[in-house]
């Protein structure tokens, strides 16, 4: 089954203003892929898609994966060759996966029909493009495709992300480079990293490298910007052509605003209860912000944690003001959802019990301070002091725990 996007996307100047009112357009930042002069060229997918998107957990996987989607102009035209793909995935039975990609042109949506293990699909492409493979537990691969290929996916439902894709020679790097690192057991990040530097710097004009250095070192809690750049730099050919290598290094330059001692952008967003806050409005020491959404496992199981560390901050707080010590509050959260249905946000937040400060404006992934704060998957935690002074970017929730028993006594 394939879904077109084309055909439900809408361009006008009017748009804008009706998605503020009624909020019942999800705006996707990696579809604004370019701008003309007096038209506003981002795209807008209606609530069908949207829900299908959010039932699937897809909208944080479309993130992470939109610039390396439209990078290759995946078009698809009926009248070229058929890409065939075939599979054959141990353990995944009878099931459904979907294979998604996005470009300016076209965006498909196809459900692939899984029966026995085994699967056979057809897509038509006229160049080659990056496509996602998402399934049923939420785990996504990428699998590049060209005109007239014929791919074969094989693998297991327990290692879904050491499928063996061949086909072409951009899966067969990709996945013959995975598998390495598989096979050399547990090793250092350090090590991922140099691993990965390595296959980037020799294979600089692969697809593949691009999604390597998304992955490893854009997409990370700690990005090195200048290794980013120099990585970039040593691409060549074609991929040095394509408009997401401007686009990268802009992700990289506002992870960089992001870096400690830095100081977070100003904003004010609206609250369950209507009132305007900001990241002045908290009076404590340390302000902890969680970038999350409803529709985002992972952000529901951190919740679960920050509710075991706000009521440490709390107990903490008491025993202070027994011992007549300084009354001053330690810490704050605040959550900004990245939801674009309040009643959706609304019944999470009381789900969830979460009786710190929520906020959301209902733009998800198009949020300005989803932006400014270079929020590139969820949940994402940001810590701050006081001053707005930037303590801890995309700290991760052990690294987090430990920072605030070092910040809190």
């Amino acid at each position: 089954m394939q879904i077109s996007l084309n055909k439900i996307f809408l361009i006008t100047h009017t748009i804008p203003h009706f998605l503020k009112k009624g909020n019942t357009c999800q705006v996707f930042p990696f579809l604004c892929l370019a701008s003309k002069k007096r038209l506003m060229s981002s795209f807008f997918i209606n609530r069908k898609i949207l829900t299908f998107v959010q039932e699937k957990k897809m909208k944080n996987y479309f993130f992470l994966f939109f610039t390396l989607i439209s990078l290759f102009g995946c078009k698809h035209k009926t009248e070229q060759g058929k890409t065939y793909i075939t599979g054959n995935i141990t353990g995944i039975g009878t099931d459904t996966i979907y294979l998604y990609g996005v470009d300016e042109l076209s965006n498909l949506i196809d459900t692939i029909y899984v029966k026995n293990d085994k699967f056979f699909h057809t897509i038509q492409v006229d160049t080659i493009c990056q496509m996602i493979l998402l399934f049923n537990n939420g785990q996504t691969y990428p699998v590049f495709l060209d005109k007239k290929n014929r791919i074969n996916i094989k693998g297991n439902i327990e290692h879904l992300n050491l499928l063996d894709v061949n086909g072409n020679p951009v899966n067969e790097e990709l996945t013959s480079f995975l598998q390495s690192m598989e096979s050399k057991g547990t090793v250092s990040e350090t090590s991922i990293e140099e691993k990965v530097d390595s296959f980037i710097c020799k294979n600089n004009s692969s697809p593949a490298s691009i999604y390597l250095l998304d992955k490893y070192f854009v997409r990370t809690e700690r990005p090195d910007n200048k290794r980013i750049k120099l990585l970039i730099e040593a691409m060549t050919g074609e991929l040095q052509d394509k408009p997401y290598i401007q686009r990268l290094k802009e992700i990289a330059d506002r992870v960089k605003d992001m870096e400690s001692g830095q100081t977070i952008p100003s904003f004010t967003l609206t609250n369950i209860k209507g009132k305007k806050i900001s990241r002045f409005s908290t009076k404590s020491e340390y302000l902890l912000i969680h970038f999350w959404a409803s529709w985002n496992t992972e952000s529901r199981l951190a919740n679960a944690a920050l509710r075991k560390i706000n009521r440490i901050s709390i107990n903490k707080e008491k025993k202070r003001k027994k011992k007549g010590k300084d009354t001053k509050k330690e810490l704050d959260i605040l959550g900004i959802s990245l939801d674009t249905n309040k009643e959706d946000w609304k019944q999470a937040v009381k789900q969830d019990t979460l009786t710190w400060e929520q906020v959301c404006d209902f733009y998800g992934w198009s949020s300005d301070v989803v932006k400014q704060c270079a929020v590139l998957t969820l949940p994402t935690n940001v810590l701050i002091h006081s001053t707005g002074r930037i303590i801890a970017y995309n700290i991760k929730q052990d690294s987090l725990s430990l920072k605030l028993e070092e910040l809190i006594k």
